[in-house]
C-alpha cells in the first residue's frame, strides 16, 4: 500500500536550457511555445542551430512523470523513474514524518474483509498487535511489500526516560541492528536477535533523540530494512521473526515484564536505602534509570536487556 498523500504530475524540461528546471503541466500542451511551431523564435534553440527546424515542437522539450508529496510544504519532484527507491511507494510511509503528524495513526490499515488491528495494554504499556516483540525490548513491524522497521519497545522507552543520545552500531549491511542509547552518564546498548538487511538509520534521532521516548513505535523508529531471506522455518514462521512474540502473546509477555522491573526497582531501593520497601503493586515512576544511582542504573539496563538467557526463558 502506498502513501494517501503520494501524488503523481506530468512535467517538462528544457534540454538547452542551461538551468534544468521541472515545470508541472497544468493545461492543454498546445498552449505552450514549445509545443507549437513557435519555438522557433525561443533565443535558447537559435543559439544551438537546431538541425532539424521544420520540427513542431521543440526537440529539447523533455516529458515524464513524477511524483511528489501532498503533505509537504514545499513541493519537490521525484522522477517516477526513482518511486522504486522512494518510502512513499511502499507501506514504509507508515514512518514517515509528514505522514505520521497528518494521519495521526502508525497502525497498518487492515485489508478487505479483515478487523484493524488493534493494540494491547500490559499495565498501562502499548502493546500493538501487528508488532514482533524480542526479548531484548525491541520490536520489528514486517510490511506485505517485505520492507521492515525496528526499533526499542514503550516498556523500555519509558524506563529510560528522556534519551540524550542515540549512536548507531550497525548502519548498513546483512546485520544485527544494534544501537546505543545514552541516558545522563549511561550507555545501554539495544539490539535486534535476527539478522536483517539494513537499508536506513534513523538519522533524525541523532537532533532529536526524544522522539524515541516520545513516540517508541513511529516516530522513535530506529532501523529500517528489507526481508532478505523469506524462506520459512518448519512451522511456517519467517525466520526474521523467529523467537519473537506478537498479539495476545507479548501482552502477557509484557505484563511479566513490568512485575519484574517492579522488582528490581524495590532491590535497588532496598540497596540504596538499606531498608525493605513494601510492594504497593505499582509500576515505578517514568525514567527510573534517569533517577538511579549510575551503579544501580546500569545494573537495572543491564538486567532488563540481557539476552544470556534463553528466549524460551525470558518468554516464560
Amino acid at each position: 500500500m502506498r502513501c494517501p498523500f503520494l501524488r503523481e504530475a506530468h512535467v517538462q524540461s528544457c534540454q538547452a536550457s542551461p538551468i534544468r528546471k521541472q515545470i508541472v503541466r497544468t493545461g492543454s500542451s498546445t498552449d505552450e511555445r514549445c509545443a507549437t511551431v513557435a519555438w522557433h523564435d525561443c533565443p535558447v534553440v537559435r543559439e544551438l542551430n537546431e538541425e532539424h527546424p521544420s520540427a513542431t515542437s521543440c526537440p529539447f522539450r523533455m516529458e515524464s512523470l513524477a511524483q511528489y508529496c501532498s503533505a509537504a510544504p514545499v513541493m519537490k519532484l521525484i522522477p517516477w523513474s526513482d518511486q522504486a527507491f522512494s518510502r512513499c511507494g511502499s507501506e514504509a510511509h507508515r514512518f514517515c514524518d509528514l505522514y505520521l503528524a497528518l494521519a495521526r495513526t502508525p497502525a497498518p490499515a487492515a485489508l478487505p474483509g479483515e478487523p484493524l488491528p488493534r493494540t494491547g495494554d500490559a499495565d498501562g504499556i502499548p502493546v500493538p498487535e501487528w508488532l514482533w516483540f524480542a526479548p531484548g525490548h525491541t520490536w520489528l513491524s514486517v510490511a506485505s511489500d517485505g520492507v521492515c522497521h525496528i526499533g526499542v519497545d514503550a516498556f523500555l522507552a519509558q524506563t529510560l526516560g528522556g534519551i540524550d543520545r542515540v549512536q548507531f552500531v550497525t548502519t548498513k549491511g546483512f546485520e544485527r541492528p544494534a544501537a546505543v542509547l545514552t541516558v545522563r552518564d549511561v550507555d545501554v546498548t539495544v539490539s535486534f536477535p535476527n539478522p536483517v538487511f539494513i537499508t536506513a538509520v534513523n538519522g533524525a534521532l541523532r537532533a532529536d533523540p526524544t522522539r524515541l521516548a516520545r513516540d517508541p513505535y513511529g516516530l522513535g523508529w530506529l532501523f529500517e530494512g528489507i526481508v532478505r531471506d523469506r524462506a520459512s522455518l518448519p512451522d511456517g514462521t519467517s525466520k526474521l521473526t523467529e523467537g519473537l512474540l506478537r498479539g495476545e502473546a507479548a501482552t502477557s509477555w509484557m505484563r511479566r515484564e513490568t512485575l519484574r522491573l517492579r522488582g528490581l526497582a524495590e532491590e535497588a531501593a532496598e540497596r540504596i536505602s538499606g531498608v525493605r520497601l513494601a510492594a504497593d503493586g505499582g509500576l515505578p515512576e517514568p525514567g527510573l534509570v534517569r533517577t538511579l544511582p549510575h551503579e544501580e542504573a546500569l545494573r537495572l539496563s543491564h538486567l532488563l536487556l540481557s539476552i544470556h538467557t534463553t528466549v524460551e526463558e525470558r518468554f516464560s
